[in-house]
């Protein structure tokens, strides 16, 4: 299993850190030995709303190696969905067994075509705006249609991260990474269209 964790300027990093840290703890566990991940990027590095900076593995590579791409969100979303350059290289990811997104990342998603049709959710304040990408905007944490699984605001990525874990090596295992990372989820719907 091979995952591109797509990043950009502007990023919102808990949104990436979010679901990283569950997902990282298979390979560290040796749940899955075969697990692996670059960061990928259309530039060496990315810097978030505040400057921090990543320095990522890979500039542009062709998704279409990859199991897995996963798009944080953040405010870099909003122009993004518009840079024709940036979304022809997230269409490389077109069979790409899952897609992923966090936040307003699923309006990259939604930009390159991967929701039409589908349902999906995103940050509560953008509903409006992911709204002309999909079928119909789901107003759950998680929404899974057909291996597109996309999640709603900020602090959903960790609860997202574990919900990634519990499809790649089942309920046990991802509830010893739970205990690990001492998080106590509420109950939140999740919303998976299979039809």
């Amino acid at each position: 299993m091979k995952i591109a964790y797509i990043l950009f300027n502007e990023i919102t990093l808990l949104d990436f850190i979010g679901i990283y840290d569950p997902i990282k703890n298979i390979k560290t566990k040796k749940y899955l030995i075969d697990l692996d991940w670059d960061l990928c990027a259309t530039q060496k590095s990315i810097k978030d709303s505040f400057g921090l900076e990543l320095v990522v593995d890979k500039v542009k590579p062709d998704l279409s190696s990859y199991d897995m791409i996963i798009v944080p969100g953040g405010y870099g979303t909003r122009a993004l969905q518009y840079d024709q350059e940036f979304i022809s290289w997230l269409q490389t990811a077109k069979n790409v067994e899952y897609i992923v997104s966090i936040c307003t990342g699923s309006l990259l998603l939604g930009a390159a075509g991967f929701l039409k049709g589908k349902l999906a959710t995103t940050n509560f304040n953008e509903y409006d705006s992911l709204d002309k990408y999909c079928r119909e905007v789901v107003k759950d944490r998680i929404v899974e249609d057909h291996k597109t699984i996309t999640a709603g605001a900020v602090a959903s990525s960790l609860d997202l991260g574990l919900y990634i874990c519990e499809k790649l090596i089942g309920k046990e295992k991802t509830e010893d990474i739970r205990k690990g990372m001492d998080y106590h989820p509420k109950e939140f719907h999740i919303t998976v269209n299979n039809s």
